[in-house]
């Protein structure tokens, strides 16, 4: 008997749960949509719930206001963008690694950058936030072991491997906030701008002050 009651009860939980979860989902889905189509500032939660098609008190359930949503949102892409990385270097075991992960971050990234628009334009601010910055550490780690392993060879010098993944990242996300104002260049050819400037630097007459570029003359000189 007791054990007819726990079963009845665990799926009844199992049940709410699904539930939950599933409004969850309706909520970011109507969030994205209205924020994309509306503006972030000039969207409401009236009509967030009215494209969820919930009750407004069933929101504040799972969200305290609009930047929460936002915030969810963020963090959520963040976690598909973890997802791709482990998913591809499953798959291409052998593949140099950093190459590999800039590659699909990047790609993935461009398919969600309707989500960017709304972080960097104007909710900046969002991108400091606990949560997203979690976020931005865990793509930092994919780097983090790779840099690590070349470091155990000595081929890194005596450079912090974690500060070297953390940098990787930021170029990442400048990148990516590339693509609030124009689409091109796509995610392959951004790659290989970021792979460029990793794998060659930039020309060293611009750090030295030596080589072919000579300095601007001054209006004296004229």
């Amino acid at each position: 008997m007791k054990d007819s009651m726990s079963k009845q009860t665990d799926t009844k939980h199992s049940r709410v749960a699904r539930r939950r979860a599933r409004v969850r989902a309706d909520l970011l889905s109507a969030a994205r949509q209205v924020f994309t189509t509306r503006g972030y500032q000039d969207a409401t939660i009236t009509e967030i719930v009215q494209v969820a098609d919930i009750a407004m008190g069933t929101f504040y359930l799972h969200f305290r206001d609009k930047e929460e949503l936002l915030v969810a949102l963020a963090k959520d892409t963040l976690q598909v963008m973890r997802e791709q990385v482990h998913a591809a270097i499953e798959q291409h075991a052998n593949a140099p690694l950093v190459p590999l992960i800039i590659r699909t971050l990047l790609r993935t990234a461009y398919e969600q950058r309707d989500l960017v628009l709304l972080l960097c334009a104007g909710e900046s601010h969002l991108l400091a936030h606990p949560h997203l910055l979690a976020g931005q550490q865990g793509l930092a780690e994919h780097f983090i072991s790779a840099l690590q392993e070349a470091a155990s060879t000595g081929l890194l010098a005596s450079y912090d491997s974690v500060l070297l993944a953390h940098l990787l990242v930021g170029m990442l996300m400048r990148a990516i906030s590339w693509w609030v104002e124009q689409d091109e260049p796509g995610p392959e050819v951004m790659a290989d701008h970021i792979l460029f400037v990793l794998g060659l630097g930039l020309p060293s007459s611009l750090l030295t002050g030596t080589g072919h570029l000579a300095p601007p003359k001054t209006m004296a000189e004229n």
